[in-house]
């Protein structure tokens, strides 16, 4: 095995000088002592400025150090700086890392403390993430591509903990084998490896090492530092291949670390002139002073004699539209705003002139204290920040729709940049802001292709509806759904206009409703819809991993709202949609999905069935509808005209726009789908899909939109016969698709066994075998063929701490997080409580352990106080607590028929030869065999619905219901019989969560 080399030029023989201190009086007022220690870096900067410079940090915990390391990144501007152990997770946001003339790369690390890895790399140069699995297998290990003007580099960031395994070493190995042939003209591969056995001269160390380090070997990978970086061990290491670095230095310590920084300097350019672009200007309107108060008088004073007389619908639109942005424009006239590209935060001119101007004080002179000066800048900077944000705090916590701005400034604060700088289409790289629009334009508009003729669709009903009718009651119901929202539509109206505008726009909108519906004409002023490409997942530089956000006129959706009402009204009257359809009706939802799913197949576990699910995903199903196949569906269920052609005319000519920033792509003619981004599309793609249902005979399907699952259950000796059958509903699905112009994703299509994992199904459809599944995620659930939700708890816990952690760090005021935390937190923790009731003793302590953190870092540990204690000081309940009374509400709206349910639960009254007092009104009790039954909530809660008193069961509505739950609730003698915990246990709040 042949010796790794390292460059000519490493500086590895340099005495490393002892670092300098600094004495400042911190805030407090206290001597504290500064160790920068940045002078002996700086001159190899400087020797290094016309070369592409990599800066290698070990930071022990960046958030502490954040603005030491942005003082060192302002004066020496390197090209790359790499931070392992940046002990950085998601509630760490891009904000509080973010470093000027710098784009920053993460890999968190959420799990647990320490690990994590950045990247900062300048801004010139287009990066993209590398999106292949050998590599990113690699734990705590970061790898990006910088396109240069002239070539192209591979850089991989890596941490490699102490106690990292064999398993482990063997990812990093493969990681190095490669890399080493990946599509790069250089690669670079640096970090923390945690390898001071290894003698990087020989190429030796343990045995346990060998094949990593025959990898490295094998594969010409060279290590290039020379002097240790933690104590006398050599930990932080730069291997390259294809290149030789002109210089690899190693410096002082980075601030409070106990490593060395290490400055790589590669022989090729760090200029790049490709990545360029004008951050862009809109136009829009300023609210945030607007007086309604006059709006609303300008509107009344308005010429509105030709509106009320005419009955064109056109010069309806023109002179709505006229008048309201002539009251506008006098009130909040348009501006021209420059659109920021940085995700930091604005620095303020006085802070950036000093910065600038002690920089270049620092490279005239070279006087190292006055990196001091820097670094106090920052901090004062930093201090600015911080007030800033909490006076918004306030500001918001003072408003009157107070929970609508927190939770909107906890989405500022949470939001990672819009902007998308490049993009890889073809192998060709894409950076033009005009380029990428009409990227993301081909992509959203390549589906829109009309050509099934429909055949004859029979009557469903020989009732019809043929109209809407519209009142100025429910016009401004409809505004009062809306959200207070200052972002306008493709017509340049916003929701606060509407909800600000007083009582004359619902009586000004009557007029225009109901002219549009009477000629059953859709306004060619809203068919115009804006598309913003929102991330999903995976490579940004990646079209297909953006899905559109359709923005349609608001006044529309005012008009959409009032006919979907009416219209899902009438098909839920005239039972037109089937009952395993969850999705976009009233009294439907996920959570009736759930509950439906999971009553059968726990039934069927109980038969002693084996019960298979199959889950199928559409692709992009909405996109996909045919209009003419549509009307035909719509006709058969009854719709007439008006109200069919005023449908046709939403649905026909439409255009959308992609926008991405401040710019538009040219117009695209749509002709087929519904948009989601409308109030009406999703209702419309329930009676589209509506029929699929009809495949199944032998299974059971669950429909929410065009979320399809299907449940087959039968005895052992039966498996045969039943996938026979499978098959061939199967191929009924196959047609129907085909038929309505849909095709089935079948990458992302699968099936489950539940109640015997062994087992091995060959299943297809169109010919493709459907993948054999673990674990399946179904509408915010994941259900395992263990029914233990094992899973969902610790999915439930890691999202709830991030967003914890990020709400202690971006929010001071206690009222504040009490409060994000109550709309934002405990939703995740409560979703289908029915479900959360049924799980295993350890999964609901960890739950409630949860609450118990958040209380615990709102007060504070020093308060000394016990859980229950905390609770009641933040006003809050315990989990198990709400969990117990939102199944309660939930299980009196089902018995109540106010939630939907395709086998309606009904309250049967329990027979009593001789009355009694308390029992009236009692559920039936079902006798189970098997633990998943009798541990499921129908069961579970009829025991305490039946220890309910008489005058809460017996409560007319559901108003009255809850408060009567909740003041017994409150009786902890009361809550003792329902809970059937022991009167004399004193850890009541514990033994409580194992039983509900």
């Amino acid at each position: 095995m042949a010796p790794r080399t390292t460059s000519l030029h490493t500086n590895s023989d340099v005495q490393t000088p002892s670092p300098t201190s600094f004495s400042f009086i911190n805030s407090c007022g206290a001597d504290a002592q500064i160790d920068l220690g940045y002078g002996d870096i700086l001159s190899q900067f400087v020797v290094s400025r016309d070369l592409f410079t990599i800066l290698l940090i070990n930071a022990r915990s960046l958030i502490n150090k954040i603005s030491e390391l942005r003082t060192l990144l302002l004066v020496a501007k390197p090209t790359v700086a790499l931070i392992t152990e940046s002990w950085c997770s998601s509630s760490v946001l891009d904000v509080h890392i973010g470093i000027d003339d710098y784009t920053v790369h993460r890999a968190n690390r959420d799990c647990k403390r320490g690990g994590g890895c950045l990247i900062y790399i300048h801004n010139s140069f287009v990066v993209s993430k590398v999106e292949d699995e050998t590599m990113n297998n690699v734990p705590d290990s970061l790898w990006v591509v910088l396109h240069g003007d002239k070539y192209k580099l591979l850089i991989g960031c890596v941490y490699r903990a102490p106690s990292s395994t064999k398993e482990t070493d063997a990812l990093l190995a493969k990681s190095f084998a490669h890399a080493s042939s990946f599509s790069a003209n250089y690669k670079i591969i640096a970090g923390d490896f945690n390898l001071p056995e290894v003698n990087w001269l020989t190429s030796s160390g343990p045995q346990r090492f060998d094949e990593l380090l025959a990898t490295i070997d094998c594969y010409g990978w060279q290590q290039h530092v020379q002097t240790p970086t933690r104590g006398d061990n050599m930990l932080d290491l730069v291997f390259c291949h294809d290149t030789i670095p002109v210089s690899t230095y190693v410096g002082n310590r980075f601030s409070s670390s106990d490593h060395r920084m290490v400055l790589c300097s590669l022989p090729f350019s760090p200029l790049n002139t490709g990545n360029k672009q004008d951050s862009g200007s809109t136009i829009c309107r300023s609210y945030k002073y607007t007086d309604w108060g006059l709006v609303q008088e300008l509107i009344r004073l308005c010429q509105w004699d030709d509106y009320f007389t005419t009955d064109s619908l056109e010069a309806l639109v023109t002179l709505f539209y006229r008048n309201v942005t002539l009251c506008l424009d006098t009130v909040a006239p348009k501006k021209i705003v420059k659109l920021s590209r940085h995700r930091t935060e604005y620095i303020p001119r006085a802070h950036r002139n000093k910065l600038r101007k002690l920089k270049k004080q620092y490279y005239s002179t070279k006087d190292i204290s006055l990196l001091l000066s820097i670094h106090e800048s920052l901090e004062s900077l930093k201090r600015l920040r911080s007030q800033k944000d909490l006076d918004e705090e306030l500001t918001a916590l003072e408003s009157t729709s107070k929970v609508y701005n927190l939770t909107a400034l906890l989405k500022k604060r949470m939001q990672s940049a819009r902007e998308i700088p490049y993009l890889l289409h073809d192998k060709v790289i894409y950076n033009e802001p005009a380029t990428i629009c009409e990227l993301f334009s081909d992509w959203f508009a390549n589906f829109s292709l009309e050509t099934h003729m429909p055949g004859e669709t029979a009557p469903l009903t020989i009732s019809s509806l043929e109209s809407i009718v519209f009142t100025n009651q429910l016009i401004v119901q409809a505004i009062k759904s809306l959200k207070p929202s200052t972002s306008t539509g493709p017509d340049g109206l916003a929701s606060i206009i509407f909800k600000n505008s007083g009582c004359d726009i619902p009586l000004l909108l009557l007029k225009f409703f109901s002219i549009s519906m009477d000629t059953g004409t859709y306004p060619s002023e809203w068919k115009t819809s804006f598309i913003i490409p929102h991330y999903k997942s995976g490579d940004r530089a990646n079209v297909r991993n953006y899905r559109p956000i359709n923005i349609t006129p608001v006044i529309s959706r005012i008009m959409e709202k009032v006919v979907k009402d009416q219209l899902s009204d009438y098909l839920i009257r005239e039972d037109l949609v089937t009952r395993s359809q969850h999705g976009f009706l009233k009294n439907r939802s996920c959570v009736t999905c759930h509950f439906d799913f999971f009553n059968c197949i726990t039934s069927s576990r109980e038969a002693r069935k084996l019960v298979v699910v199959l889950y199928f995903d559409i692709s992009r199903a909405f996109d996909m509808v045919s209009h003419s196949i549509l009307f035909e569906k719509l006709y058969s269920c009854g719709i007439r005209n008006p109200l069919l052609n005023w449908l046709k005319s939403f649905l026909s000519n439409r255009v959308q726009i992609t926008k991405v920033g401040s710019v538009l792509s040219h117009p695209r003619q749509i002709s087929s789908g519904v948009v989601q981004g409308s109030v009406l599309g999703p209702l419309l793609f329930t009676v589209y899909i509506n029929s699929i249902c009809k495949c199944f005979t032998l299974g059971k399907p669950f429909l929410y939109a065009d979320d399809l699952k299907v449940v087959y259950s039968c005895y052992t000796h039966e498996l045969s016969d039943m996938v026979t059958k499978i098959h061939l509903e199967l191929s009924s699905l196959a047609s129907w698709c085909a038929d309505s112009c849909l095709n089935f994703n079948i990458d992302k299509c699968g099936w489950i066994c539940i109640g015997n994992s062994n087992l091995d199904l060959t299943l297809e459809i169109n010919g493709r075998k459907l993948a054999k599944l673990n674990s399946v995620v179904d509408l915010g659930i994941r259900y395992s063929s263990n029914l233990t939700f094992a899973e969902q708890t610790d999915y439930a816990r890691r999202k709830t701490r991030r967003l914890i952690g990020c709400i202690t760090r971006n929010f001071f005021c206690c009222e504040t997080r009490v409060l994000l935390y109550k709309v934002c937190v405990r939703p995740i923790l409560e979703y289908c409580p029915f479900i959360l009731s049924g799980l295993r003793q350890n999964d609901k302590l960890k739950l409630e352990g949860v609450q118990r953190q958040f209380t615990s870092r709102t007060l504070g540990l020093e308060s000394g106080l016990e859980y229950h204690e905390r609770c009641v000081r933040l006003r809050l309940e315990p989990l198990w607590k709400r969990r117990l009374k939102l199944n309660l509400i939930f299980y009196y709206k089902l018995t109540n028929l106010l939630l939907h349910s395709s086998e309606p639960i009904t309250k049967p009254t329990a027979v009593i030869s001789y009355n009694l007092r308390n029992h009236h009104n009692l559920a039936a009790m079902e006798h189970c065999q098997t633990y998943v039954r009798y541990n499921f909530f129908l069961n579970k809660f009829s025991v305490i619905w039946n220890r309910l008193p008489a005058n809460v069961r017996d409560a007319n509505t559901l108003p009255v219901f809850i408060s009567s739950v909740t003041r017994l609730l409150k009786d902890d003698n009361a809550l003792l019989r329902l809970t059937l915990t022991p009167s004399f246990s004193p850890y009541i709040d514990i033994l409580s969560s194992l039983n509900v």
